[in-house]
């Protein structure tokens, strides 16, 4: 009976790659009821595993995010000020 846990070691792809096997081992009746549902408890821990990683990766996305719009607020002409104009104040707007 294989292992409900997942290796932490496994990579997105990695563990995304067993749990597609493990629906198609399911699906295809190749494995009996007592395999079946040793083997959805390992695809349900690789999914948590997805998830986890999910979320670390967002939480990355969102630390650079931040960290870029802040460093481009702080340059000259950055998102805080809009261009800069002659005087130094921002730009006006069109009058059409």
């Amino acid at each position: 009976m294989p292992d409900p846990a997942p290796e932490p070691e496994l990579t997105f792809e990695q563990a995304l790659e067993q749990v597609e096997r493990i629906v198609e081992r399911i699906e295809s009746g190749e494995v009996g009821l007592e395999r079946s549902i040793a083997e959805y408890e390992r695809g349900m821990a690789l999914l948590a595993r997805c998830r986890q990683l999910l979320q670390r990766a967002e939480l990355k996305v969102e630390e650079v995010t931040s960290r870029m719009q802040e460093e481009a607020a702080r340059e000259p002409g950055g998102e805080a000020g809009g261009p800069p104009t002659a005087g130094g104040a921002p730009a006006e707007d069109p009058p059409f």
